[in-house]
């Protein structure tokens, strides 16, 4: 090197061994200052105090509606809100993502007592029915009043099993403990779980004597993270009579409550278990003229999938004239392809071969984009599957674009299952 790099060099290596010497110092004079109680910011500290936005300042209470009588489900978040005198932090995701832990813990505090006595004190009420017959949820209110006034005083749960295991005298008095409290320990964490136990080692007659007290909060129920598990296993051991109230006080809310995260259990419980029931027959040929829009919903593509399954040939083919319209915007969506391969396993040869049909009647560039894509590709592997002649034709779409398939991951795979359904169909041609 020559001797201006080497002048270079030095002068950069001094200007380092300085600043590690400064940083040094600095950080001696904070601890020395921290031991004083003098701590001072740095000036990189002021900066950012200097452009950080003035914060709302947390105030005990909740905030006040003025949307003018609009839903708090129904309106976006601000930017920065407080609530319950906690300061929720900035920006859409973090204010629904606070939002929603908030309403799950008040929601499990509401339905479960904190005592260390042997009876715990429950509120069950978990939403308030409004006089237009809407449901709220007890965090969307904007009064800080119990949400109701009804509670009960549960059994301890731990000795509730314990006999119902036991059975004999210890199972019967149990049960007969049970009484006016079926309300509460269906809301409570522990309780639900008794019930449950309850509902499968007693008589059903004996049981039936005891679930009138659950009538009329069905809907409560539901919306509940404990409470829906009962309603399951009433459906799911009960007779249809027995459980056919259910049934009857969903009527009307049919859309919403296949929407919902613990709504479709039961819908689908109701559809596996009941589904020549009138109540249930009722209640899903109220939701049979949405199945397009619940093929696309996260839940409520469960719905459609148990009605495939279990349901009638009529309800089966009410949905799958709802594909057969538009086979290219279910196939392309993350949820309609799972119904779609429930409606390829579940359905007749006839309308099978109908909806293959319709979905290479789209073009052939319309289905090898089809095949390459990811949600595609899952239904074209399904098809492959068939075990009857409705295969062929996508067989023979299929060799005619081989190359373009090798392009992408997911065409690969169809090319591989492509693969072993010829192999498998010249074996059964051989043998």
């Amino acid at each position: 090197l020559s001797q201006g790099a080497w002048v270079l060099n030095l002068f950069v290596i001094f200007e380092m061994q300085q600043l590690n010497r400064r940083k040094v110092a600095r950080a001696q004079q904070l601890d020395r200052d921290n031991a004083c109680g003098n701590a001072q910011p740095s000036p990189k500290q002021l900066h950012k105090q200097k452009q950080r936005p003035h914060k709302q300042q947390p105030h005990s209470g909740r905030k006040q509606d003025n949307s003018g009588g609009k839903s708090a489900s129904s309106l976006a978040l601000p930017q920065s809100s407080t609530r319950g005198g906690k300061y929720i932090s900035s920006g859409p995701q973090s204010n629904y993502c606070a939002l929603r832990r908030r309403r799950q813990k008040r929601a499990v505090q509401l339905a479960t007592g904190q005592t260390n006595s042997p009876k715990v004190c429950v509120t069950v009420a978990d939403h308030v029915q409004h006089d237009d017959g809407q449901f709220t949820h007890s965090c969307d209110s904007h009064s800080d009043e119990p949400v109701s006034a009804c509670s009960h005083c549960l059994p301890d749960c731990a000795k509730l099993t314990e006999d119902l295991k036991a059975g004999g005298e210890a199972r019967q008095s149990a049960v007969a403990n049970l009484k006016e409290c079926i309300r509460a320990l269906a809301f409570h964490k522990e309780g639900c779980r008794v019930l449950q136990l309850a509902l499968q080692v007693t008589d059903w007659r004996v049981m039936a004597e005891l679930l009138p007290e659950l009538r009329g909060h069905v809907r409560d129920a539901i919306r509940s993270p404990h409470a829906n598990f009962v309603i399951q296993k009433i459906i799911e051991l009960m007779p249809t009579a027995q459980a056919a109230f259910i049934a009857e006080e969903l009527s009307g809310t049919a859309l919403e409550v296949a929407c919902h995260r613990y709504g479709c259990r039961i819908l689908s419980r109701l559809v596996e278990h009941s589904a020549s029931g009138t109540k249930t027959f009722e209640l899903l040929n109220e939701l049979i003229p949405d199945a397009g829009l619940l093929c696309k919903r996260s839940f409520g593509h469960y719905v459609i999938q148990s009605i495939l399954e279990h349901g009638t040939m009529d309800q089966r083919r009410q949905v799958m004239d709802v594909l057969c319209s538009n086979p290219l915007d279910y196939v392309q969506n993350r949820n309609g392809c799972y119904v779609i391969e429930a409606a390829i396993s579940y359905c007749p040869s006839a309308d099978q071969e109908r909806f293959i049909d319709v979905l290479l009647g789209e073009g052939a560039n319309e289905f090898t984009a089809l095949a390459q894509s990811q949600c595609g590709s899952y239904v074209v592997r399904a098809l492959l599957r068939l075990p009857n002649t409705s295969a062929n034709k996508v067989h023979k779409r299929l060799q005619e674009v081989l190359q373009d398939l090798e392009v992408t991951k997911f065409g690969r795979r169809v090319l591989e299952d492509l693969r072993i359904s010829l192999a498998k169909k010249s074996l059964d041609l051989a043998a």
